[in-house]
């Protein structure tokens, strides 16, 4: 029995010990330290707030709807005090997003900025899709649509189809949030 106990110690402090080296910081610990920073904007957004524009939407449609659980919004504005912290956090969302479990799906560079779309998960079978805009003049934006099982081509055509409750308090968050960017 006294074996028993120091063997289930030595595994408790095995996986205390591997789990403090995780050197590797994640995108989530990263959203919850930046929502603490109030240079930052964050708005999060339940499924709840997505609706289809037509009610007799196809049954892949509705389904598609509903692999989709929320959607964190976090963007830093570019001005001329914070061009520091700007570089700097853009180049830790460039590094989290360098992990090899983020699977690019597309790059686009767009003027002064370039917006990548990376994901978790399957290629048919996605649990995190990461949208990242940075441009050189404004600042940047990362989205997250967090999920289950979402297919990219059935997203893409619910993207077509979604229309925004505009009686709900997140969206108006959102709207009064892109109006006070210059």
């Amino acid at each position: 029995m006294k074996h028993i106990f120091k063997f289930i110690g030595l595994i408790v402090a095995v996986v205390i010990v591997t789990s403090a080296c995780e050197t590797n910081p994640s995108l989530q610990k990263y959203y919850v330290d930046s929502k603490e920073n109030s240079e930052f904007i964050s708005v999060d957004l339940p499924s709840s707030i997505l609706q289809l524009k037509d009610t007799d939407a196809s049954k892949d449609i509705k389904n598609t709807l509903k692999t989709i659980k929320k959607v964190n919004f976090l963007a830093l504005q570019l001005n001329d005090t914070d061009k520091e912290l700007f570089n700097s956090e853009k180049q830790k969302v460039k590094a989290i997003l360098k992990n090899p479990k983020y699977k690019q799906l597309i790059r686009m560079n767009i003027g002064s900025g370039n917006i990548t779309v990376n994901y978790l998960g399957k290629e048919d079978a996605i649990d995190e899709v990461v949208i990242f805009g940075a441009d050189s003049n404004k600042g940047f934006a990362l989205v997250r649509v967090l999920g289950n099982n979402m297919n990219p081509s059935d997203i893409l055509k619910l993207a077509q189809e979604i229309k925004m409750d505009g009686d709900s308090d997140q969206l108006k968050q959102l709207g009064n949030l892109f109006s006070n960017i210059k």
